[in-house]
């Protein structure tokens, strides 16, 4: 197989591309999670809490009776 003759231009640049697309990828992610986060907050409005309302105890409980 031969190589094709390049610069180091040609190099940089498929570097360039490849650091943007995996930059990319990560702000994608991070905006998934923002607007995850933003969703549960309002549904956690919407539903509030009954007063005396323990979570803790009422996941000990459900793991306790798997």
């Amino acid at each position: 197989m031969m190589k094709k003759p390049g610069t180091d231009y040609d190099e940089v640049s498929v570097i360039e591309r490849r650091i943007g697309y995996l930059v990319g990828a990560r702000l994608r992610e991070v905006d998934k999670t923002r607007m995850a986060i933003e969703k549960q907050d309002e549904l956690r409005k919407a539903h509030p809490a009954p007063e005396g309302w323990n979570s803790v105890s009422a996941i000990r409980k459900w793991r306790e009776a798997r």
